[in-house]
């Protein structure tokens, strides 16, 4: 069966965007829990035993930005979940306890709210570019995250 080829429009560039930003910068960085049975935890060189009732934490940011998944993973790329490619990245966009590939249920903690918020940023997005051709952002490392100043804006024209 042939796969017909998708729009890589407005729409998709919105949606990658929008993971790109919570990627970067985790509206949710900070995630905790306890452990509901034994597990093993695995990165790219250690594994690590955990016993049921343990205490587990998590920094975001230590995975959505991983050099070893994520080319210039420090670097904001606004077509990073474009095509096939793109999107096996998503199951690396874990700002919402759970990855982005995955959908909110009664057996996992994935915040149930997940594709609203990924809905409303992306509105949020096609908005400014319905409102303005151009802008032009500051954006400098905070204690937590980024500031971000626009500098410039320039109207679209109605035509």
């Amino acid at each position: 069966m042939d796969r017909c080829p998708r729009e890589q429009g407005p729409p998709l560039l919105a949606g990658s965007v929008v993971y790109e930003a919570f990627r970067i910068d985790p509206p949710v960085p900070l995630q905790y829990g306890k452990a509901k049975q034994d597990m093993v935890i695995e990165n790219h060189e250690n594994c690590f035993q955990v016993k049921k009732g343990e205490m587990l934490f998590g920094f975001q940011p230590f995975a959505t930005k991983d050099p070893k998944i994520f080319e210039r993973a420090e670097e904001f790329v606004g077509d990073r979940f474009l095509g096939e490619e793109g999107e096996m990245l998503l199951k690396y966009v874990v700002w919402s306890n759970g990855p982005e590939t995955e959908s909110p249920s009664v057996n996992n903690k994935q915040c149930p709210g997940k594709d609203f918020v990924v809905l409303v940023s992306r509105l949020l997005v096609v908005e400014m570019f319905l409102h303005y051709d151009t802008f032009e952002v500051e954006a400098t490392k905070a204690v937590l995250g980024y500031d971000v100043n626009f500098i410039s804006l320039t109207r679209a024209n109605s035509s």
